[in-house]
């Protein structure tokens, strides 16, 4: 497609839609920094609070494939990925654009690195309170006692009211 002003539009708009969603990318690496830290002090009501707030992150960039869509059909061009659709702008374009591609792929490794320290430390967690359960896990069978200290008999009793020592 020629350069026309209608084109160079279109291509800085698209160049501007690219760079706010690497700056939502951006803008939730302090988030997930908080989440990383809201599982270690088990601060569970503001980890949910946390989690409320990545998902309106999630939201955002809800329409991003389709968004690109719509700017790939305007610039007549296809693609894959978006280092496919770079490659066919004009080379006057192109570095600009790469130069977003690398800062989303720095931003994607961060990202990366916290939600994969976030699931471990969970998982660590989850492990801990799975160990600490079985260590409490009594019997299902309790004897009873009459006041006098004879059996009764034995009882079912719901394992949240009793606790072994």
């Amino acid at each position: 497609m020629l350069e026309t002003n209608e084109y160079k539009k279109t291509l800085d708009s698209f160049y501007d839609y690219l760079f706010g969603v690497i700056k939502l990318h951006r803008d939730t690496i302090p988030k997930l920094k908080d989440e990383l830290m809201l599982i270690q002090s088990n601060s569970i009501d503001e980890l949910n609070d946390n989690l409320n707030h990545q998902q309106i992150f999630l939201y955002q960039i809800k329409n991003f494939d389709q968004d690109v869509a719509t700017y790939m059909e305007k610039l007549n061009v296809s693609g894959k990925n978006i280092s496919e659709v770079i490659s066919q702008f004009p080379e006057s374009e192109r570095p600009r654009f790469e130069e977003l591609l690398t800062q989303f792929k720095e931003t994607a490794k961060e990202i990366e690195f916290y939600k994969n320290k976030c699931q471990t430390l969970l998982q660590t967690k989850l492990h801990m309170v799975n160990k600490n359960i079985a260590q409490f896990k009594a019997k299902q069978d309790k004897m009873t006692y009459g006041e006098d200290g004879k059996k009764e008999g034995s009882v079912k009793i719901p394992s949240a009211f009793e606790k072994n020592i």
